[in-house]
């Protein structure tokens, strides 16, 4: 099995682009490391009101539009190949809202392991920003 822990550097760089998103019109109020066990890696799960509008038809600007932070941002670990872009009516975003309440720009580092949440099992997540 590969390690599945979370390295610093990627948490910070998430840090930094979701600060940076919120410097415009994409402000994340979600942002979660999720640990998908059958690939064995960590994907960056982001949802906000303006992805919402985007998805699923216009998810190739959504995703530019994550690029383009990234970039501006020269971060050195992250990538948008491991970035999912999510909508914030999903059952995770829905359950962690009330779970992990962090504000609008709150950022948290809450980490869940071998857990369940509202049917959903959670082998390894860090939660960066539920608002």
């Amino acid at each position: 099995m590969a390690e599945n822990t979370l390295v610093e550097g990627l948490w910070a760089d998430s840090v930094e682009l979701v600060k940076k998103l919120d410097e415009g019109e994409y402000s994340p109020s979600f942002a979660v490391w999720y640990f998908y066990e059958d690939a064995e890696q960590w994907r960056l799960l982001i949802g906000s009101p303006k992805f919402d509008d985007l998805l699923p038809k216009q998810e190739p600007l959504a995703y530019q539009k994550v690029s383009e932070a990234i970039s501006e941002c020269d971060l050195t670990t992250l990538s948008i190949s491991i970035v999912k872009l999510v909508r914030l009516d999903t059952p995770l975003t829905n359950a962690l809202k009330f779970l992990v309440g962090t504000g609008e720009k709150g950022i948290v580092q809450a980490t869940f392991s071998n857990t369940t949440l509202n049917g959903i099992f959670i082998k390894d997540m860090v939660v960066v920003r539920s608002a």
